[in-house]
């Protein structure tokens, strides 16, 4: 299999798109409301307290209420950009996964890989990606490969997949048989 998916025009990937329109939407929604809980608890402040300036009161609580841009996921939605490019660097770091239960960090004896992958675009610029791997394995991408990301989705769509029995899903992140259609654990088409 070589050569990218038409996910941008084909019908086949339309769940997908709708799927993004929606988690956008979503994330506007959850921004507004943080946003209008925190005005609304700043101008509470300033006419039921008489504590310092009202309206610096209501201007710092709406500069908080920004977090929940992050909080939503909308601030990572609008810095991402579709790329297309080759990879040109790889960096991995590794640490180990806890839980805080109880009062206590507990570690599960696996490892969480933090992956640094830097793509240079046709025009020379290089664009970096960082992302968790916790499903797949951490050889799938290598230097050189030719590489193309959709806005929105969480990982890369190989060109040339050709050697590979195995293909990551790039909504969910599940390595799956290359001869699926269909992820069998989100149940969108892969991109392929």
């Amino acid at each position: 299999m070589n050569g990218f998916s038409e996910y941008k025009t084909s019908p086949e990937y339309a769940p997908i798109r709708k799927m993004l329109i929606r988690r956008l939407i979503k994330s506007v929604l959850i921004s507004l409301f943080i946003e209008a809980a925190c005005i609304g608890v700043g101008i509470f402040w300033s006419t039921h307290t008489g504590f310092g300036n009202g309206w610096l009161t209501i201007v710092l609580m709406g500069v908080i209420g920004l977090c929940g841009v992050k909080i939503s996921g909308l601030f990572d939605y609008l810095t991402d950009v579709n790329c297309e490019g080759k990879i040109i660097q790889i960096r991995e770091t590794t640490g180990d996964k806890t839980k805080t239960a109880y009062g206590q960090m507990i570690n599960f004896d696996s490892k969480v890989s933090k992956i640094s992958i830097y793509v240079q675009k046709p025009d020379g610029n290089v664009k970096l990606y960082n992302t968790t791997f916790e499903k797949v394995p951490h050889d799938y991408y290598k230097v050189g490969d030719e590489v193309r990301h959709y806005r929105g989705l969480k990982l890369f769509e190989k060109r040339d997949k050709s050697g590979d029995s195995k293909i990551i899903c790039s909504v969910c992140e599940s390595y799956v048989s290359i001869d699926e259609e269909y992820c069998p654990f989100c149940k969108y088409k892969i991109l392929k």
